[in-house]
């Protein structure tokens, strides 16, 4: 039987018809559109909107509820909700639909910033657990069921906790028992997975991660766009087979609260044909990622200014490649070498920069690009691994409850001691290096000045102004 596409399907049959409209949005059906855009002409007739015969994404009966279900069966969950504002939306319902105001919660520090705001609206009590770092890179790589023993020895009446599943950089260690262990205490297992769609079509035997689903999660937020052939905040939330139908419909009433009321339909067109894509060639499609990979490690092989780093997680994303320069220098050295060939690499940090490959062979310009890529190798300052967040185990966080006027600004040095009263987030990859509330130490300040120095850029915070800080009640 042939891969069905049903959004696709009804839009497609919509057009056929031809029809005039009267309705909203204002291009038409791309009658009218202006010449700043001129090749989104052939995009517009698929966006339409909730007209009859073409389902509706917040009360799904028709195509779009096919098309969920589809991609349920597909990922072995027992049901799908399509994302159209990103994994950030997922995880945005996922943890407000869970959680309320008083619950106490388990969260990997090393999170995303959504997972963060979430936490602030829900009004929990959250734990932080410290991540297992990896002794090659300092990246978070998951945290020990140890660290959750300890932690739930403490908090036995916590309700859930949440995990990044893999990090950013595709790697992490073996959850199988830390997931045991919160299920077998009756603990929600909410998974950040934005960057393992793929991995329902990877190979276990080349190390690659097994799907979060897999492993026992109840709820599961990923990214389509990451490392799909989707656009741009495209996702998917997937539920459990033994999820409380409660719970469900919670998450389901979030959704409608964090998401358009008028989803674009060229979004949930592009969710239904990157599911089909990977029922039809994903594990072609994989294949021809590994061989592309391949090509990448012998171009990096002969290079003599770049190498490949390797962690010693337990499970590793082979479709991505961290690399830097071979004997100083820094992650940015080499993104910014690659940029001067045409080439954009997905980030870079003090460390590494990371390469990210899609579900493809590699486009035909690529060898001769890298075949003129130099780096000028700078000498790198003297720097010391620094764990910005938690210490120890275990944190709970403090927030404060003074008026959001109540702050000031100080520079770096002058801040330490003080209570952040706003975020501090390298971007990418989104995760929080500070969060407000807590209490900035000194290896905060280090952390910040070594990205600073390598030209990371950080959302919310203008190093050179300082950094805004709660000042306490009397002083002025």
């Amino acid at each position: 039987m042939s891969v069905r596409t049903p959004i696709i399907d009804v839009i497609q049959a919509h057009m056929n018809r031809k029809p005039l409209s009267f309705h909203v949005p204002g291009h038409k059906n791309g009658h009218k559109w202006h010449s700043y855009l001129p090749l989104f002409e052939y995009l517009l007739p698929y966006d339409v909107t909730e007209l009859s015969g073409l389902d509706d994404l917040h009360d799904a009966k028709g195509a779009i509820a096919e098309s969920q279900q589809l991609c349920a069966q597909f990922y072995g969950a027992g049901e799908t909700s399509y994302l159209v504002g990103g994994s950030t939306s997922g995880n945005l319902a996922m943890i407000y639909g869970v959680l309320q105001e008083g619950d106490t919660v388990f969260v990997e520090r090393d999170c995303h910033k959504s997972v963060m705001h979430a936490l602030e609206l829900c009004k929990a009590n959250v734990v932080f657990l410290s991540s297992q770092r990896s002794s090659v890179t300092n990246h978070s790589l998951g945290v020990p069921c140890e660290v959750l023993k300890h932690a739930y020895k403490q908090h036995p009446h916590a309700k859930a906790i949440i995990l990044t599943y893999p990090n950013y950089w595709g790697s992490v260690i073996d959850y199988s028992e830390t997931f045991r262990f919160a299920k077998h205490h009756g603990l929600l297992l909410l998974v950040d997975e934005a960057h393992g769609a793929h991995f329902v079509v990877s190979n276990e035997a080349l190390n690659s991660p097994p799907s979060a689903l897999q492993l026992g999660a109840d709820i599961v937020v990923q990214s389509a766009h990451k490392m799909l052939p989707a656009l741009t905040m495209t996702g998917w939330l997937h539920f459990s087979t033994t999820i409380d139908p409660l719970i469900k419909k919670r998450i389901k009433h979030a959704l409608q609260m964090f998401q358009s009321s008028s989803p674009s339909y060229i979004l949930l067109a592009s969710l239904d044909g990157a599911r089909a894509f990977l029922e039809e060639q994903g594990h072609l499609a994989y294949r021809e990622a590994l061989e592309a990979r391949k090509d990448l490690c012998e171009w990096i092989e002969v290079h003599p200014n770049i190498e490949l780093v390797e962690e010693e997680a337990r499970f590793t994303d082979p479709l991505k490649l961290m690399v830097k320069p071979t004997n100083s220098g820094t992650g940015m050295s080499v993104l910014n070498a690659l940029k001067q060939v045409g080439i954009d690499a997905e980030m870079a940090d003090p460390n590494v920069a990371l390469l990210v490959l899609g579900l493809s062979s590699l486009h035909p310009d690529t060898q001769k690009r890298l075949n003129h890529v130099t780096i000028e190798l700078t000498p790198l300052k003297e720097k010391k691994d620094v764990e910005a967040g938690a210490k120890g185990s275990l944190s709970e966080l403090i927030r404060s409850k003074d008026n959001k006027e109540n702050v000031e600004l100080l520079s770096l040095q002058d801040a330490v001691g003080k209570i952040a009263a706003t975020d501090v987030i390298p971007y990418p990859p989104g995760i929080p290096l500070l969060l407000k509330g807590e209490k900035i130490s000194e290896e905060h300040v280090e952390q910040m000045k070594q990205f600073l120095s390598t030209g990371v850029a950080f959302q919310g915070f203008q190093p050179y102004e300082g950094i805004v800080v709660e000042r306490k009640s009397g002083e002025e």
